[in-house]
């Protein structure tokens, strides 16, 4: 029997691969890190969790359904709580999780890991009641949890739109909304680009409706400034935004809250596929850091592809078409007319949206004594003083700082960094690179592999300004 195709992610890219792969006789095995298949957007409850006959249906279900579907078939290995942690050797890939340990060789590798929040550091965001756009939307997708009190979502990107309208819809007491972007500039890029995706158009409304609605405020061009709280967050502070990207604090007011969701974009995670090599580029139409990738969405290691927000942010429609494209690829079909035309229109908008989030200036509302490393605990203070801050060059200053040397490897911290640095496209290049292994796991599975292999290379992204306008 000939390897397998390893999938990472069983997300909406994932799941749409493996089912055209499967279609096509291919043995396929899936890992995931979730205890359950779905991703982000198809988030499901944990199994013997109900939901009443009134509950509001916060979850695409019967469409996910049928997408997962494929997990049971027989020429599909599913490996749920499973964390890929390296690569150990040429297209053999890694895993761990409470099943056990060990490694599969592939035939083809597709990397469709998803995105993540961008953290935003500023006075008061490490409180208790202060946590991310991503975060909040798990609370309510996999656990049905609905923060009590007064919510504001606050941010810069689709992502606030979305959880807000997911909280209220969920019940939650959501005061106010607020977008750093102003509400011209959005408008203006979405009515250029309806055509190339109205269902996507007409469901933004929607949650602009479902906000209206629920009688919270919203408000554009403003961005949190600072947050105050004792055992947790109390209050919150919003003001417009200024001219450098930093928040004019004498405009600034104050509101109660209990919960401040903060959704100031998400950025694609390459952490795997930088690790295997893959050569990556900053795309500013595609929200970040991105593999570079051919028309059937290879990347630049032979039989290594890259789907999905990890490729590109895009959502869930780009996600379950680049799916279906790598899939046709590997299995050697060539490009379906129609599944082309619908790529086309659909990365178009994506790219349009992302641009139009888009900020001429470096949104920033930390100050000297904000704590930018979590893990470290080093303040935007602590890193000026360090004499590698202003070269532009983080690998240098991670080494003489210890920035993303704890147990994230960077993953919250170093994004951030990059903004607050303005970093240009080139300066991408040093941002250190994931080390296996690649997330925290039990030592004994590491004990079982006894060697976690060498890094491969190139170990430098390879930079290419491609903005789209």
């Amino acid at each position: 029997m000939s390897d397998p195709v390893v999938i990472i992610g069983a997300g909406p890219a994932g799941l749409a691969c493996a089912e055209r792969l499967a279609q096509g006789g291919r043995a396929v095995v899936v890992i995931d890190d979730n205890a359950q298949a779905g991703g982000q957007y198809f988030r499901q409850l944990p199994p013997g969790y109900t939901v009443g006959a009134n509950a509001p249906l916060l979850r695409d279900k019967a469409r996910f359904d049928r997408l997962a579907r494929v997990l049971a078939l027989p020429n599909v290995t599913y490996r749920p709580s499973s964390t890929v942690w390296g690569s150990p050797g040429d297209m053999t890939i890694a895993y761990a999780g409470p099943s056990g340990s060990g490694r599969v060789r592939a035939t083809a590798v597709v990397i469709a890991g998803g995105a993540q929040d961008q953290p935003f550091p500023f006075t008061g965001w490490t409180l208790p009641g202060v946590i991310s756009a991503g975060g909040a939307l798990n609370m309510v997708k996999a656990h049905g949890l609905v923060p009590e009190g007064r919510v504001m979502v606050v941010g810069n990107g689709p992502l606030v739109l979305v959880a807000a309208a997911t909280l209220v819809t969920a019940g939650a007491d959501v005061i106010g909304v607020v977008e750093a972007q102003p509400g011209a500039r959005l408008a203006g890029a979405l009515a250029t680009s309806v055509w190339a995706a109205p269902k996507l158009l007409r469901t933004a409304i929607d949650y602009r409706r479902r906000i209206a609605r629920s009688g919270a405020w919203f408000k554009t061009g403003r961005m949190i400034a600072q947050a105050t709280g004792r055992d947790a967050v109390e209050r919150a502070a919003i003001a417009p935004v200024g001219g450098d990207g930093r928040p004019r604090i004498d405009a600034q007011t104050w509101s109660e809250v209990d919960t401040l969701v903060l959704g100031y974009g998400i950025v694609p995670s390459t952490d795997i596929a930088r690790m295997m090599g893959c050569q990556t580029a900053f795309d500013r139409s595609l929200n970040g850091v991105v593999p570079l990738r051919s028309p059937a969405l290879a990347t630049s290691v032979p039989n290594v592809y890259a789907v999905g927000d990890g490729a590109g942010i895009g959502g869930v429609e780009v996600a379950l078409v680049e799916g279906r494209m790598a899939a046709n690829a590997i299995l050697g079909i060539e490009g379906e007319a129609a599944l082309a035309r619908q790529y086309r229109k659909l990365d178009l908008f994506r790219r349009k949206l992302n641009i139009a989030y888009a900020r001429s200036e470096t949104l920033s509302a930390a100050d000297a004594g904000t704590i930018v490393c979590r893990c470290e605990e080093l303040t935007l203070g602590d890193l000026r003083k360090d004499a590698n801050f202003s070269c532009g060059d983080v690998d240098r200053l991670k080494k003489s700082s210890r920035i993303g040397m704890g147990r994230c490897q960077g993953r919250n911290c170093l994004p951030a960094l990059a903004k607050m640095l303005d970093l240009p496209p080139d300066g991408y290049a040093t941002l250190p690179r994931a080390r296996p292994p690649l997330k925290p796991i039990q030592l004994r599975h590491l004990a079982a592999d006894a060697d976690a292999g060498p890094a491969h290379e190139p170990d430098e992204a390879l930079i290419h300004n491609r903005e789209t306008s």
